[in-house]
């Protein structure tokens, strides 16, 4: 897989990271047996549930669309990720620090970044508690009267990680500083600057209300900080932790790790402009909310949220400037073929002051204004553009044309395009002339010729249904469930016989083995672990299916026989092919004799 990540490494991030947890974090999973769990394949869409996982064999398999594996293997195809970009995501969640390093490399400066990586979340981690302490312990402190006035207890504080940072300069460094880490740590993770002419350090945040920002996993990486002054003298009234080597703006989203499981259980995520009408919707119940950190949303974002839920409310201010986000946010979001559903708050308030207003009932009902993205975008024409005259009407079309040319899924985009030409009383053709003409102009302005254009990589084959023979999957199936049964096929199936490389049975050969060895789970755990890189439903199907045998012995022997009948027809058809070429009169007696000996 060219993952330069040590074995025992891998072993514990398996070890560390139950199947059920994680993909409990993704799919709404119900018990079924004693290890078994079933929920909707997040793969493909269902009704009944078909996606299984088995907590005991730690492996999961859809009999819907075949998917199937390890923990790895499942965060591979969920997340569309890399085998080693799969380990580390893990790593991170079980709190495993991989020792990175690149073939050839300097391992020991690999291992020190590394070190470097989890210092610094386990010092995002210090400050969060002492700011949050810092904050728990004046309840008359600016910090405190702040949230008070928006309708915040402490222990609302506590539960979103709210803090507030000291006053004085020095008051986080020194904190720090007692707990061992350095001021270049301090630095190096965004907490503290240095002046230039003396070179002195100083806390980056100090005297603001912080709210600590985690990762998808739920470790803090940085914070963003709110001014309490009416004109901040050190920046804006929001600030960030600036670009650390735990800390990308662009790719994080505030809440994500408390509402990963709340958006897999409701099936959508709602995306607001900032930490506070977050916290609303958390405080209401609606745990399905997250938000950028205070700036545009970035389509790094956007491909988080798609890898969780293919629906998503934008919960926007309704003023000019929240219009104006949605806007953005359509351009990002119409390529990824998301259900994308605009929230209507009464009155223009934001969530935050709705919750104050009107209760957690009123946030809480917010779900059901959200109205399509496309019909949002297409209700505005009438206000933007005279759509009496034909001069309007091409101008609204070539607006809302924008928008629509982003849209790559072509039923999509039959349905917006009626829409828009409905609204705007023109003709479906129409639309797709200005669609047609916008693009043409893109392209020009990319300096895209015909000879150019990339032609499209052809998907991987795959191993097609039945390939593989009945007695070869009974064999395994037989094998995998019971040790006594492995070793019974040992010993009537010469090695011989299973000498072909596919993956089948390349996997009934890994489990005779480890069960004549006395190795029998170990066995087991190898072939888990090969789907990792070469997935095979068939296998991954007879892993979870635990199908009990109340008469081994005979399965066994007739699965055998059967094996062995299919392989002489197939041995069979190899010679006969062979004999209508053979060129020789020995040629051909040599293989008459070799068929009749199949016979």
């Amino acid at each position: 897989m060219g993952s330069v990540i040590p074995p025992e490494v891998i072993e514990e991030i398996k070890s560390r990271s139950d199947i059920v947890e994680v993909i409990g974090s993704f799919v709404q999973l119900k018990r079924a047996g004693s290890a078994g769990y079933k929920g909707l394949c997040p793969f493909h869409q269902e009704k009944t549930p078909s996606f299984h996982v088995d907590g005991s064999r730690q492996m999961f398999h859809c009999f819907g669309c075949g998917k199937g594996g390890d923990v790895v293997r499942f965060i591979m195809d969920k997340e569309s990720l890399t085998f080693v970009d799969a380990l580390h995501m893990l790593a991170s969640r079980a709190g495993v620090v991989i020792p990175e390093y690149a073939g050839s490399g300097d391992r020991e400066a690999a291992r020190a970044r590394g070190s470097q990586r989890e210092r610094l979340l386990a010092l995002n981690e210090a400050m969060a508690a002492f700011f949050s302490e810092n904050l728990r312990r004046d309840p008359r402190s600016p910090a405190a009267l702040y949230l008070r006035g928006r309708g915040l207890s402490i222990e609302d504080a506590m539960r979103f990680r709210i803090g507030a940072a000291p006053e004085g300069w020095t008051g986080g460094l020194e904190f720090a500083r007692s707990r061992g880490f350095t001021d270049a740590e301090m630095l190096s993770a965004g907490l503290a600057r240095q002046k230039e002419d003396s070179g002195r350090c100083y806390d980056q945040f100090r005297g603001r209300l912080t709210f600590a920002i985690a990762n998808e996993h739920g470790r803090i990486c940085g914070f963003s900080a709110r001014s309490l002054e009416a004109k901040p003298a050190d920046g804006g009234k929001y600030i960030n932790t600036p670009e650390t080597p735990v800390f990308h703006k662009g790719s994080l989203l505030y809440g994500l790790a408390a509402a990963r499981k709340a958006i897999a259980e409701c099936g959508h995520a709602i995306l607001c402009e900032g930490q506070m009408d977050t916290i609303a919707f958390h405080r209401a119940g609606v745990d399905c909310a997250v938000a950028p950190l205070g700036t545009a949303f970035t389509p790094e974002q956007a491909k988080i949220l798609r890898r969780y839920t293919s629906r998503l409310l934008l919960a926007f201010d309704s003023d000019g400037a929240g219009r104006k986000a949605v806007e953005r946010a359509a351009e990002i979001l119409l390529p990824l073929s998301m259900d994308v559903r605009v929230i209507a708050i009464p009155g223009g308030k934001d969530p935050d002051e709705l919750f104050s207003t009107g209760g957690a009932e009123a946030v809480r009902g917010l779900a059901g204004t959200a109205r399509p993205l496309i019909s949002v975008l297409v209700s505005r024409l009438q206000g933007k553009f005279d759509l009496k005259t034909p001069v309007g009407r091409g101008e609204a079309a070539a607006w809302i044309a924008g928008f629509l040319k982003r849209v790559e899924n072509r039923v999509e985009l039959e349905g917006y395009a009626a829409e828009a030409a409905e609204a705007l009383s023109v003709s479906v053709e129409a639309i797709y002339s200005e669609l047609a003409g916008q693009r043409r102009l893109d392209r020009r302005r990319e300096g895209f010729t015909p000879e150019t254009r990339r032609e499209p990589v052809p998907a991987l084959r795959t191993e097609a249904p039945g390939v593989y023979p009945a007695a070869l999957l009974s064999l395994l199936e037989l094998a995998v469930n019971s040790s006594d049964a492995a070793r019974r096929i040992a010993e009537l199936v010469d090695p011989g016989e299973l000498a072909s490389k596919d993956p089948v049975t390349e996997a009934l050969n890994t489990v005779l083995a480890a069960a004549v060895n006395g190795e029998f789970d170990e066995g087991i755990g190898e072939v888990r672990d090969a789907l990792t890189e070469r997935p095979v439903p068939e296998i991954s199907r007879i892993l979870i299916e635990h199908t009990p045998c109340p008469d081994m012995e005979r399965a066994v022997s007739d699965s055998v026989a059967e094996f062995r009948r299919i392989r002489a027809r197939d041995k069979k058809k190899e010679l006969m092919t062979k004999l209508r070429n053979a060129s020789s009169v020995e040629e051909k007696m040599a293989l008459l004799k070799a068929i009749s000996q199949l016979a």
